[in-house]
């Protein structure tokens, strides 16, 4: 399963130029399987999501937000749909424990994109993979962004980071298998069981 784990849209990110819907048209034209919508801050409804897989099956579509940690780092959580998330602000090892507590899925997005280091105690309470290939990450940063996961022992994603419809399709993750939901698609990106795939590296 070809997936993207990190699309924006204009129905719930104040950045989003596309809508939900342009941004699923977009992912199956570029001949993706599945997507996950995370948006700044803020959960993209279940009952969306739900109408959305009947809509357009078998292609499949998440939900999972990215979070602004107090720090000003961003952190991808899938498996966790608590609005607590979206009703406080964060110090990272809050989010960490309270995402660990709930058996869901947690990423570093974009290191080093906005600060030269990292301000969370990332080395001290590890999150489960790093984000090293985007749209918006730097060539010159991927390198440092794949050592980072290396020394961390954790696995890389490759993800679009989509904005706009125009950024789907050229950076993704290739799943060993097709999960049933999303409790199994946790735990495939947990166990580290994929590959990911960007233009310039994987």
């Amino acid at each position: 399963m070809k997936i993207d784990l990190h699309v924006h849209t204009r129905d719930y990110s104040a950045c989003g130029r596309s809508t939900a819907a342009e941004q699923i048209e977009a992912a199956i034209a570029a001949g993706l399987d599945a997507i996950v919508f995370a948006d700044h801050d803020t959960l993209f409804p279940l009952t969306r999501i739900r109408k959305f897989n009947r809509q357009y099956a078998p292609f499949r579509i998440f939900s999972g937000i990215e979070m602004s940690v107090i720090g000003g780092e961003h952190l991808l959580v899938l498996g966790v749909h608590d609005d607590v998330l979206e009703r406080r602000r964060w110090r990272y090892p809050e989010l960490y424990a309270f995402i660990r507590e709930q058996g869901g899925f947690l990423a570093l997005n974009h290191p080093f994109r906005f600060n030269p280091a990292i301000e969370i105690e990332h080395d001290q309470f590890p999150p489960h993979a790093v984000e090293a290939f985007s749209n918006n990450i730097m060539i010159t940063l991927q390198r440092r962004i794949v050592h980072l996961a290396e020394t961390l022992g954790v696995p890389i994603l490759s993800n679009s980071d989509a904005h706009h419809r125009s950024g789907l399709g050229r950076y993704y993750n290739l799943l060993s298998r097709i999960p049933a939901d999303e409790h199994e698609l946790i735990a495939i990106l947990k166990s580290g069981d994929f590959r990911c795939v960007a233009p310039e590296w994987c």
